[in-house]
Parts: C-alpha cells; sequence; structure tokens
C-alpha cells in the first residue's frame, strides 16, 4: 500500500465508522501521532499497525488491501495527458475568470446604458462569450479528472451541467444583442440564473465531498461555490453573486493546481 492514498482511505474509513482519532485511539490502542501522521501521509505505516486499525475500524485487510490496490492501478494507468490536462485547466481557468470580469462589466453598462452598441461592439462581445465558453469547458474539464481521480461522480456530474448551462447562458447573451424590449429578457435570464444556482450548489457540494483528497482548499472553494448558488437562485441578487464569483474562481484553481501536483509528485515515505 502506498502514501499518501493510504492515509486518505484510512481517513475516509474512520469518517465513515463515524470515529474521531482519538475514538481510534481507544479501539485501536495506536497512538494518536502515529494515527494523525498515518493518516496526514507522512509516514507508510507497517502491515501489523495497518491491520490494527482497520479490525478497529470493523474492516478486514484482504477487503481493503482489494480496494486500495484497485484505487492505485487507476492511478497507474493515468497517463501524462491528465497531468497536463490539468495544468491547462488551470490556465483555462485564469482566462475564463478574466473574460467574465470583462463580460460582467459589459453587461452592467448595456443594461444601464445604450441598448445599441453598434456592430464592433457586438462582435467583441460575441468573442468574448465564445472564449468564455471555450475556457470554462477546458476549465471543467479539469474537475472531470479529478471526479476520476478521487473517485468523485457527483463533482463529473456538477462540471458536465457547469458546461451546459454555461453554454446556454452564453446563447441568451448573443441572443439579447438583437432584442430591443429588454423587459422581455427578465424571464430567461431568471431561468438561467436558477439553473446556473442549482448547478452553483451541487457543484460546491461536491468540491466540499473533496476535501478528504484536496483538503481544506476544496471545501472553501465548495463553500463559495453554494453561497454563490443561493444568490443566483434568487434571481435578484444575481449582480451581488459577481463579488463571490471572483475569489470562488480563484480557489478553484488552486485547487487544480493543487490536483496538478500530486499527480505530478512522487511521494516520499519512511516506515513507522
Amino acid at each position: 500500500m502506498q502514501q499518501p492514498e493510504l492515509g486518505r482511505r484510512l481517513t475516509a474509513l474512520r469518517k465513515e465508522k463515524n470515529l474521531t482519532q482519538e475514538e481510534l485511539v481507544e479501539k485501536s490502542h495506536v497512538s494518536v501521532r502515529t494515527i494523525q501522521r498515518i493518516e496526514a501521509g507522512e509516514v507508510l505505516p507497517r502491515t501489523i499497525t495497518v491491520k490494527i486499525l482497520l479490525e478497529a475500524l470493523g474492516e478486514s485487510y484482504e477487503s481493503f488491501s482489494t480496494k486500495q490496490n484497485q484505487v492505485m492501478e487507476t492511478q497507474t494507468r493515468l497517463p501524462n495527458t491528465n497531468r497536463n490536462t490539468l495544468l491547462i485547466a488551470v490556465l483555462a481557468g485564469a482566462v475564463y475568470l478574466i473574460s467574465e470580469i470583462i463580460l460582467g462589466a459589459m453587461d452592467i453598462s448595456w443594461f444601464t446604458g445604450s441598448h445599441d452598441w453598434g456592430f464592433r461592439m457586438n462582435v467583441i462581445y460575441t468573442g468574448l462569450i465564445i472564449v468564455m465558453v471555450i475556457s470554462l469547458v477546458i476549465f471543467a474539464r479539469g474537475f472531470i479528472a479529478l471526479s476520476t481521480l478521487f473517485e468523485n461522480s457527483l463533482l463529473k456530474i456538477a462540471a458536465y451541467s457547469l458546461i451546459i448551462a454555461t453554454v446556454s447562458k452564453g446563447i441568451l447573451d448573443i441572443s439579447s444583442l438583437s432584442v430591443d424590449d429588454i423587459e422581455s429578457l427578465w424571464i430567461p435570464y431568471s431561468v438561467i440564473s436558477v439553473l446556473m444556482g442549482a448547478v452553483g450548489i451541487v457543484f460546491g457540494v461536491s468540491l466540499i465531498r473533496l476535501q478528504d483528497s484536496m483538503g481544506e482548499l476544496s471545501r472553501l472553494a465548495g463553500i463559495l461555490e453554494i453561497v454563490m448558488g443561493c444568490l443566483l437562485i434568487t434571481v435578484v441578487l444575481f449582480f451581488i453573486a459577481y463579488v463571490v464569483f471572483i475569489p470562488a474562481v480563484i480557489v478553484e484553481i488552486l485547487v487544480l493546481y493543487r490536483g496538478y501536483e500530486y499527480l505530478s509528485k512522487s511521494p516520499e515515505t519512511t516506515a513507522a
């Protein structure tokens, strides 16, 4: 069994049994410091230590080893292109963030000022929408890669849903350029806002579920996504969601980069 995956799976199993580290100490008589170091992936424990912990957790060593080997085989089969996918997703996330900030400013200008930009501005706006959608798709592929790596099916569903919702909003944004009656846009934009809010909440929950593997950074990203999703669902607080959007995407970019580092490093372990 290899670290840090061993520590992550032991942590997940302990939490599945609703046990704290202190309670596991009482059941297994293994020191709390040893358990902490094993779960953190700092040491590679002896087989007898793993067996003692698994016995305390009500799991057989053979069953746990089989599951562990399956996970390791899956990770071993991940090609170098998966690391590249995450790195490219990090860069795409930056492009997505910048394009969304510019588009947000242009949307405010359009709603509060003249709705007739002219051909040149319409082309610029349409081009930015296309850049935003493409960068979001590449950005989301990074989370799809993480969902495969850490067996988080909800994250994969949320990432694909985010792509669909963003493409839908992009089409609506481009279509709105040819609409003269701005009042007629409130209903479709309200629907899109609710849709993206619901997707954001699911995405946030899936990121929080990733915290055992990716740490508190993933939990923070999840909380920000949920807050943003709740704001979008209200519709009337749609523009306030932009305030949360910026830090949310920045943290998500950091989560993807941490995933890239995870796949790139060769963990050094010592015997416990």
